[in-house]
């Protein structure tokens, strides 16, 4: 089973790295025909009266600063309309006034997760780290808090000092599983990617092998009975979804690899395999839960080099999450 794409996202925050999920999210749009909507989202401050001055001077800068967040915003659609004809849209959302800027991560969040409740887009592309403080470019930690209150999957981008001179193209897919159901919904979007791309998945289980104490010594040692168990075991399951797979027209291959750590064997075997994208599901979970459970899916994105597909489990209650604002959006061709 594969997913539609019909609708991307790509919220932009102004910043030249914001601008760098621009050539992935156009790639898969011109591969799939889906509709491309370019939001931004700027954040309003509501200046107490003894700050305004003469003149209002606070509210007319304010206004400018507007105004040029829009026209930054025409000018990139302008160009990405080059590109994919009839199919570029733009998203203004303007927030109701903050008091403080310590709020201003969960406004501009609560933006756009309203947008993606209007627009249903089947997927967001986001830069992970693009921050620009006074500048307003505030994805590093918009993309972060979004990935993990929203049930849109996302595709985060890694920005890089130059930007890349060659196209976006998706060649080799790396899938960790776990033999979860919830693991698994991470697959049909990957297999979308695969088909558009003509790329070929791998299907990588990680074997966490357990230790014994080795009697009377407190001393303890890998379980090599219960690890052959446990390799026999993910063989059989990564074949049944490798025939999956393949019933789809897709190339694919298993690996299973017995190591400590998960996270860190994904991204070595990422890098040490021409991998192009990865794609997990995560619960999404934020706060003290995340550092508490340590999400390999955390670890991964954080490690990795190359693009990450997240997608999160439909089980996962998104009520959960604060509604801190309201914004006024409008879509324009």
């Amino acid at each position: 089973m594969t997913a539609l794409l019909r609708t991307i996202l790509v919220p932009l925050d102004g910043s030249e790295l914001a601008e760098q999920a621009l050539a992935p999210a156009v790639a898969i749009a011109r591969a799939s025909g889906a509709a491309l909507h370019l939001t931004r989202v700027f954040v309003t401050y509501d200046a107490p009266r003894e700050m305004l001055g003469e003149g209002g001077m606070p509210m007319v800068i304010e206004q400018q600063l507007e105004q040029e967040a829009w026209a930054d915003l025409k000018r990139v659609a302008e160009r990405v309309a080059t590109e994919l004809p009839e199919q570029v849209r733009t998203d203004r959302v303007r927030t109701r006034p903050l008091q403080s800027p310590f709020g201003e991560t969960a406004i501009v969040v609560d933006s756009l997760r309203r947008l993606a409740r209007r627009l249903r887009p089947d997927l967001v592309v986001m830069a992970t780290h693009a921050r620009g403080g006074l500048s307003r470019a505030w994805l590093g930690s918009v993309a972060d808090a979004f990935m993990r209150s929203g049930t849109v999957p996302t595709l985060l981008i890694r920005p890089r000092d130059e930007r890349a001179a060659t196209p976006v193209l998706f060649r080799h897919i790396l899938l960790p599983l776990n033999g979860s159901a919830l693991a698994e919904e991470s697959l049909p979007l990957a297999q979308t990617l695969a088909t558009l791309f003509h790329a070929r998945l791998t299907l990588l289980r990680v074997i966490v092998p357990p230790h014994v104490i080795a009697r009377p010594s407190p001393v303890t040692r890998v379980n090599e009975a219960h690890v052959a168990e446990e390799e026999a075991a993910a063989a059989r399951y990564l074949a049944t979804v490798k025939e999956r797979v393949m019933a789809a027209g897709l190339s694919a291959e298993t690996a299973t690899v017995v190591a400590e750590h998960p996270a860190r064997t994904i991204l070595e075997y990422a890098a040490n395999h021409e991998t192009d994208l990865i794609a997990m599901s995560t619960r999404g979970l934020g706060g003290m839960k995340r550092f508490m459970i340590g999400s390999v899916a955390d670890k991964v994105l954080r490690g990795a080099a190359i693009p990450v597909l997240l997608t999160k489990s439909a089980a996962r209650n998104e009520g959960a999450a604060g509604r801190a604002a309201a914004e006024r959006p409008a879509s324009t061709p």
